[in-house]
């Protein structure tokens, strides 16, 4: 794979006069301001009236936590220098661009779920960041690095290309508008690249790129947007995008002990102790850098304002959770955004609410004392966001529910209720105790999450492996040498019970409906003793909810699937009653030393009589680096449907492909 990247050693300093319990500067001068109604009225997160009052608090708790090796945690550990990739700015310079027409109108392509089709997202409604986003005439994809435009309007081809920084990009789509989002750090490295001899403080960031892809002979990167601390999640719904990043202390140049020895520990531990003293708003709240390419010019400044931070009341730790609104029209100005100082861990988003997950197997190490021992029971603590407002999040209430969760699948709010799926235990710590999985329903009460109904004793000694709500309706897979499908009623919210249950070898890691009563599940073939087998698709008939019955199933041998873990991966066409998953299969036969490998995607039909593989897309071979090396196979990663065209994309390119008779159209290679 081949990137120009320039790597720029960036070191620079931000003064900055900041309030201390001694002598506070206005709020209004320490970051945005609009607090005011983001916080409900005797919440159980209690916003702080002042820039003294949030240090004093912030100061009280790190000197209590703080050793003679810092804030242990928490990062922010000498580690190397502050490098960050310049964005390079280049689009294809060949004839394919000339004379290409702008596009401007996202919804040019006609209906989505109809005419094209869009990521696959957990909430109709609620956009999720993805490697590839489509309005159905402009296909965009991130890969190698760069952002690729394909207009598919006529026959496939790339008219435009970026550069683009960072790692782990996903992107939403609005309009002429892009937004790519990274999490890095200020230690970011290029691949292959060296960080000797050079020195920085290690700090996570989240950048967020807007760009402008109105033209593909002009793409161009608006502005940046770049923000201490980790994203966890985010979420788009008409152009309003929430961000959701968690961030520690930082600033801090910790006095660790000069040699071995109890004095040189407590020598340390008292000068971490004044450097706390000594800390200011900088060292606690995120901080923003905004960069306008068009004019030129940077601003700079803490992300949230005092006024826009609360705590529980209960100690959850020096982390800020920040929850930020950006209108992805309107620029990166990043004043709206609420801060907990507590952990973050797992996001889900109805059309109203917001909901972060954290268990406590992550608080723990974050709030213990020297001496302190484990919690008994892990606990997962919910946060409440209303997001009604598209400007705005607003604190409504917290929660708490006994185990952990498996993923954003195990969140669902209906008519009000929130439904969670947990599984107790403590496999983390050693624990003997055999887990067991409940639903837990749980409604707003004042400034309280409170739970209101649960049904358990599912899976016991089992982990879950996925979970879907469907209207009043849950349903949850476990397994450890059986898959037991539970079907949950949840029409009485305060009464949920288990309806039906269906066992059979293997599991499905994802249910995706596929029509009235009926679920694919893809998963793994098992045996009997739990051995896994393949990549399996199964069809799954829970009109009686009391008899749950798969229909179908098909597996592919020795294989595995980007589906079973990220559902991003896969595809379901209503229109052709057709999935498209990615897969991969390898195996040797030791008796003839025949080998059998595969990459690329499967096609597979779907019928409550069969599933069956109606074809097999592969993409063309890699150039092989040496002779013995071979030829390498890019994977699929993702699909997608344009009219009757299926597209199929991976690392190395897309390709087009007829869906009447699935013979290839065309192959761009990136």
């Amino acid at each position: 794979m081949k990137r120009s990247i320039i790597a720029l050693a960036a070191v620079f300093t931000l003064v900055v006069t900041a309030c201390t319990a001694e002598n506070s500067t206005p709020e209004t001068d320490l970051g945005p301001v609009g607090g005011e109604g983001i916080f409900a009225a005797g919440a159980a997160v209690e916003p702080f009236d002042s820039c003294n009052e949030f240090l004093d608090y912030v100061k009280r708790h790190a000197i209590e936590l703080v050793g003679p090796y810092g804030l242990q945690g928490y990062g922010g550990g000498w580690y190397g220098p502050d490098v960050f990739f310049e964005v390079e700015e280049s689009l294809a310079s060949d004839d394919r661009t000339a004379g290409t027409p702008t596009t401007t109108a996202a919804a040019a392509g006609g209906v989505e779920g109809v005419d094209y089709s869009g990521t696959n997202v957990q909430v109709a409604g609620i956009d999720e960041p993805d490697l590839v986003k489509t309005d159905g005439e402009r296909i965009f994809v991130i890969a190698q690095g760069r952002l690729h435009w394909i207009d598919a309007s006529g026959t496939p081809r790339i008219v435009g290309s970026l550069a683009i920084d960072g790692w782990g990009q996903q992107m939403f789509l609005s309009g002429d508008r892009l937004l790519i989002l990274t999490n890095g750090d200020s230690n970011a490295v290029p691949f292959g690249g060296v960080a000797e001899d050079i020195g920085g403080w290690y700090s996570p960031r989240t950048v967020i790129t807007e760009v402008d892809v109105s033209d593909p002979a002009d793409m161009e990167v608006v502005r940046t947007l770049t923000m201490d601390g980790a994203m966890i999640s985010s979420r788009m719904a008409d152009g309003s995008v929430r961000v959701i990043v968690r961030s520690g202390p930082t600033g801090f140049a910790w006095q660790y002990p000069e040699g071995g020895g109890l004095k040189a520990e407590s020598e340390a531990t008292e000068a971490n102790k004044q450097l706390i003293e000594d800390s200011t708003l900088e060292n606690w709240v995120p901080w923003y850098v905004l960069e306008d390419k068009v004019n030129g010019t940077t601003s700079d400044g803490p992300l949230l304002g005092c006024d826009q931070v609360g705590h529980p009341d209960e100690f959850s730790g020096l982390s800020m959770l920040t929850v930020l609104t950006l209108d992805i029209d309107a620029g990166l100005e990043p004043g709206n955004g609420i801060g907990l100082l507590a952990e973050g861990e797992t996001v889900y988003a109805s059309t109203e609410n917001l909901y972060v997950a954290t268990g406590s197997w992550m608080v723990w190490p974050m709030i213990a004392r020297e001496g302190d021992s484990p919690p008994e029971n892990v606990k997962t603590q919910i946060h409440m966001f209303d997001i009604s407002d598209p400007e705005v999040a607003s604190y409504v209430a917290s929660g708490e529910v006994d185990g952990t969760l498996l993923s954003q699948w195990s969140m669902d709010e209906y008519d009000g209720t929130l439904r969670v799926v947990v599984t107790d235990g403590n496999p983390w710590w050693g624990s003997d105790e055999v887990p067991e999985t409940s639903v837990v329903t749980m409604q707003q009460r004042d400034d309280d999450l409170v739970q209101t109904g649960s049904v358990g004793g599912l899976g016991k000694n089992e982990r879950v492996y996925s979970v879907r709500f469907i209207g009043d309706r849950g349903y949850v897979v476990t397994f450890r040498q059986v898959d037991p499908l539970y079907v949950i009623d949840l029409s009485d919210p305060t009464d949920p019970t288990v309806e039906g249950e269906l066992k059979i070898n293997g599991y499905s890691s994802y249910l995706h409906p596929i029509g009235e009563h009926l679920l694919m599940g893809v998963g793994q073939d098992a045996t009997d003793e739990g051995r896994t087998l393949g990549t399996q698709v199964s069809v799954f008939d829970v009109s009686d909810p009391s008899d749950p019955r798969r229909l179908s199933r098909l597996t592919f041998d020795d294989a595995n699937s980007q589906a079973e873990w990220d559902h991003h991966a896969f595809l379901w066409w209503p229109p052709e009653g057709i999935a498209v998953l990615p897969l991969q299969r390898w195996s040797w036969d030791e008796k003839s030393g025949a080998e059998d490998h595969f990459a690329g995607a499967a096609v597979v039909a779907a019928t409550p009589e069969r599933v069956k593989q109606v074809a097999q897309i592969e993409h063309p071979s890699g150039q092989p680096e040496c002779e013995e090396c071979g030829y390498w196979t890019p994977p699929v990663m993702r699909s997608l449907v344009i009219g009757d065209t299926l597209y199929t994309i991976s690392d190395a390119g897309m390709l087009a492909t007829d869906m009447t008779d699935y013979e290839s159209i065309t192959w761009l290679k990136f």
